[in-house]
């Protein structure tokens, strides 16, 4: 699980990017519109001395409205969109469900959490990562939202980490087995097996030779 303390640093430093970024931009724009930095100023209501600091990338704290309201003067519009690049925080629930997974496993793995890909700058991470007689990510979820993503993240993830198998490890909940039984015969071809049968191999300490989807 991703700790709240690192998450947090990353997203301060992606906002003092984003705020050096966006007021470059509101330069740029400003100088192909041939404005000066007191009439853009006044248009927009603040002083010349805020513009300033704003373009120089000066400014710790930045309203979004009012860089939407600049680039809406130079004819043009904001846009803003979250681009999946780590690890969400977790909560307690998905705590419980790798703790119930590690304690099935024998003491022959080795059980690395949060195992970060082996990429420089890549922010994802295994929940856990297995290795022994053979190298395994898996996944946690606590309630599937869109299968389907989760398999193109997990299928990334094995390629990036370079593991043997990946092990999707679901809570036993009515909804995530609805789902499953859904999308039973899709799964099957890169998830062929079954709780049991990746629980009786992790337990004996042996490569289960596949991948597999554990609910637990």
């Amino acid at each position: 699980m991703p700790s709240g303390e690192r998450l947090r640093t990353i997203g301060q430093r992606q906002g003092e990017r984003l705020i050096r970024e966006a007021g470059a931009q509101v330069r740029e724009l400003r100088y192909a519109a041939g404005l000066s930095q007191a009439e853009l100023a006044r248009t927009m209501g603040v002083s010349r001395t805020f513009l300033s600091r704003l373009e120089l990338g000066r400014l710790r704290h930045l309203d979004i409205g009012v860089i939407a309201v600049a680039i809406a003067l130079l004819g043009h519009r904001l846009t803003c969109k979250a681009w999946p690049v780590g690890e969400p925080l977790r909560d307690s629930a998905h705590l419980r469900l790798l703790a119930r997974f590690e304690a099935r496993l024998a003491p022959t793995w080795r059980v690395r959490r949060e195992a970060v890909m082996p990429v420089r700058g890549d922010l994802r991470a295994w929940d856990l990562r297995l290795d022994g007689p053979s190298s395994i990510g898996v996944e946690a979820e606590t309630h599937l939202h869109d299968l389907q993503a989760v398999e193109r993240a997990l299928a990334a993830k094995r390629q990036d980490s370079r593991v043997d198998h990946v092990i999707l490890l679901l809570a036993d909940t009515h909804h995530n087995r609805a789902v499953l039984c859904t999308h039973r015969t899709s799964l099957r071809g890169e998830f062929p097996l079954t709780t049991r049968e990746l629980l009786a191999a992790l337990g004996a300490g042996a490569d289960p030779r596949g991948s597999g989807i554990a609910v637990m």
